[in-house]
């Protein structure tokens, strides 16, 4: 019997190039073809099929040029991409239209990740001997090609809505892949010029559980500042978000991660307020640091409408969230530090009430 070609991964063509120039290196036979994701598209979208005795080393070149930890990474100095996973559910809706007006706004490039489960992939454990196996291959196909029609399927009427032209304008990417998906996602953000991983929060729900897990994970552990999108969120134009509410704790690491919200709400008409739920006995303490704090940022960005304030109580969460329903703040930014303040809003019992039932999105910065 003679040998199937298998699809590997879906890529940008530029990207499927690169992979078969490394495949062709290490002896493997590989070929392009082209995918229709979007018909009309300016950017090309491609399967890269090999032979399936060549999965092993194959699998392996994928991991590499995604940024698996089997490759070697390289740090970007200047990321620009704005990396938006998706699995097709109506929060990812959500989560690529914001992620596209973010991109527009910072002139990045927007990069659509979609990652599935593979029987081949999974069951072909490195170093081991494939067997060919005509069911597995069966599955495997239908897979991949399941994979791909639900992100056409997806795409499609997103991309009607928001506008060919505009949306041709931000360069997208498109990524489909067997894998798991917090690992993929970080992995890439790692290697990549990724600026802003845009997630949803909730989700597919034939998948139960999984969306919130790598929500979590990617939260927690991705080297870039993460946007969480919840599922319920009242649906508006980013350009009607008035105001961005950064939680405090008056650490060193506040300034950076400040630099990097600075750096993503530039082009908005945004007001930022830096806020730090305090103790009475701690008062007058408290009000010496907010105002150093203001008088630094007013300095450094002297075009940006900064506030600073101290809101009182005695459970952080609680005086969180009644700020956040009483106030008009359209964003909640903070940093996941491993002291303080932020730790407590991250332990296993309490992040979930913040992260999981917040009505607008969290913007997460990873010290």
């Amino acid at each position: 019997m003679s040998e199937k070609l298998v699809t590997i991964v879906v890529l940008p063509l530029a990207r499927a190039h690169i992979l078969k120039m490394r495949l062709e290196e290490k002896g493997i036979k590989c070929e392009l073809e082209d995918v229709h994701l979007i018909e009309g598209a300016a950017t090309s979208t491609v399967r890269v099929k090999i032979l399936e005795n060549d999965l092993n080393e194959a699998f392996k070149e994928v991991d590499i040029l995604l940024g698996l930890k089997s490759g070697k990474h390289k740090k970007v100095s200047k990321p620009g991409q704005v990396l938006v996973p998706i699995d097709f559910s109506s929060v990812s809706e959500k989560a690529v239209q914001m992620a596209f007006n973010i991109a527009s706004h910072l002139n990045a490039q927007l990069v659509i990740m979609h990652s599935y489960i593979s029987p081949i992939r999974f069951s072909v454990p490195y170093g081991d001997i494939y067997p060919y196996d005509t069911t597995l291959l069966k599955q495997t196909e239908d897979a991949e090609e399941e994979a791909n029609q639900q992100f056409k399927n997806f795409l499609v009427p997103l991309v009607q809505t928001i506008g060919p032209e505009l949306w041709e304008k931000v360069n997208p990417e498109y990524i489909v892949k067997p894998g798991y998906a917090e690992e993929d996602i970080l992995a890439y953000a790692d290697e990549q010029p990724t600026r802003l991983i845009v997630i949803g929060r909730g989700g597919d729900k034939t998948w139960p559980g999984t969306v919130g897990s790598v929500t979590a994970d990617i939260m927690y552990n991705a080297p870039v500042p993460v946007l969480v999108i919840p599922e319920d969120m009242e649906p508006k134009p980013i350009e009607e978000y008035k105001e961005v509410l950064y939680a405090t704790n008056f650490d060193e690491k506040d300034f950076n991660a400040l630099d990097k919200l600075m750096s993503i709400v530039k082009s908005y008409k945004v007001r930022v307020v830096c806020a730090h739920v305090g103790l009475p006995d701690e008062y007058g303490w408290d009000i010496a640091r907010l105002e150093g704090m203001k008088d630094i940022l007013h300095k450094k960005y002297e075009n940006k409408e900064f506030e600073c304030k101290l809101i009182m109580g005695n459970d952080v969460l609680d005086t969180l969230e009644s700020t956040i329903k009483n106030d008009p703040v359209d964003i909640l930014a903070l940093t996941t530090h491993k002291r303080g303040m932020i730790s407590r809003l991250f332990n296993p019992s309490l992040a979930r009430k913040m992260v999981f039932h917040t009505h607008i999105p969290l913007l997460v910065f990873h010290a």
